[in-house]
């Protein structure tokens, strides 16, 4: 009877306790209660949010990537070392040491990035697929690509905000594509901005295969873009690593003309001294005939040396000169690859669906957290 008594405000106690949403564990069973008693709450906040996505990314133009691999042919430099191949694939140049490049190809990406790489590439002509639009890129990038309303709404109301002074000081007062490296009006360096983060590259440092990518609203474009790029890339791998030994193939090719000169000089002398003392046994007229000879001898000795340096500089060059195997050429992409249009609309639903479900959990007084 007492025992019974002692039991009883303990079991009084466990029934006048609220439902508890934890109660040493997670109670799945009341949260998909609750949810599930719920669920008109979900019916406004989903149904404005698929539509809000749908309106906002709709807005966003489509834009195309495509992709180039290009393998350079590794430059031996006359007897690089293994050391100096190792050092080159974390970016490091042992100078004179090993005689290597001072410009890394884990370094390239940078040299897109320059001002002086980029100038030149909104000159190239491009054409649109359906090929309403041909001309400089520079003109397609800043006339037929297009940008979300609200960007576009944005930049008129700044734009009417401003002075004529302030778009005079902008604009230079030259045109927008008239581009000095040297000397940027703002408008142009949102322009080569603009331009850098639609053209990128990276480098494997195991293979030194070079991967460039190239974006665009337009498929033609993008593939067009993409290719010059890379042509400019190998322009100016080629450049860099031949302009020691084309400096030097001028140089030679200097002296080789200044040697023929005056080897023609010498010839002609003695020519003419033999012709004008033909048959006078003097000896004095003898001597004067074996010094003429002589140097005629010597400037030609001269010129030939000089003949077989430049041929060595020649070779030099096309020995530094290196070759790009195309791993994957640019071709015209079939579908876009953004923005991910559904993917979007569908985690922006999903993201409305868990702060919906949170807000009810929050506010349901048959939990107690």
């Amino acid at each position: 009877m007492e025992q019974a008594q002692r039991q009883q405000p303990s079991d009084t106690i466990d029934t006048a306790q609220p439902t508890s949403l934890i109660k040493r564990e997670i109670r799945l069973d009341l949260i998909a209660r609750s949810l599930v008693a719920h669920w008109r709450s979900y019916l406004l906040p989903c149904v404005v949010t698929f539509v809000l996505s749908c309106l906002l990314i709709v807005c966003i133009p489509r834009y195309y990537t495509v992709k180039v691999m290009l393998a350079p042919e590794a430059s031996v430099g006359g007897g690089e070392s293994s050391l100096a191949s190792m050092a080159s694939m974390v970016g490091v140049n042992l100078g004179g040491l090993e005689g290597g490049d001072a410009i890394a190809p884990m370094f390239y990406p940078d040299v897109m990035k320059s001002t002086a790489f980029i100038v030149p590439l909104l000159k190239e002509e491009v054409t649109t697929e359906d090929g309403s639009f041909k001309g400089p890129y520079g003109k397609y990038f800043t006339t037929v690509q297009t940008a979300p309303w609200w960007q576009l709404a944005a930049a008129w109301v700044v734009k009417a905000l401003k002075s004529d002074a302030q778009k005079r000081k902008e604009t230079g007062g030259k045109d927008v594509l008239d581009i000095d490296p040297f000397v940027l009006t703002p408008i142009q360096d949102k322009i080569i901005t603009g331009v850098m983060s639609s053209v990128s590259s990276s480098v494997d440092k195991k293979t030194n295969v070079i991967t460039l990518s190239a974006t665009a609203q337009d498929p033609k474009v993008a593939a067009q873009l993409a290719q010059i790029t890379s042509q400019h890339l190998q322009d100016f791998i080629i450049d860099y690593r031949t302009r020691k030994a084309k400096n030097d193939l001028s140089h030679y090719e200097q002296l080789v003309k200044q040697a023929s000169k005056d080897y023609q000089e010498a010839q002609q002398k003695y020519s003419a001294y033999v012709d004008s003392h033909y048959g006078v046994v003097l000896s004095s007229y003898k001597t004067e005939e074996a010094a003429l000879e002589n140097e005629m001898q010597l400037a030609y000795n001269q010129y030939s040396m000089m003949r077989q340096q430049l041929s060595l500089a020649q070779a030099k060059v096309l020995e530094r000169t290196p070759a790009f195997t195309i791993l994957q050429n640019a071709t015209v992409p079939v579908k876009p690859t953004g923005p991910k249009r559904m993917l979007f609309v569908v985690a922006m639903c999903f993201l409305a669906f868990i702060a919906t479900s949170v807000y009810i959990l929050v506010k349901d007084p048959s939990l107690k957290l």
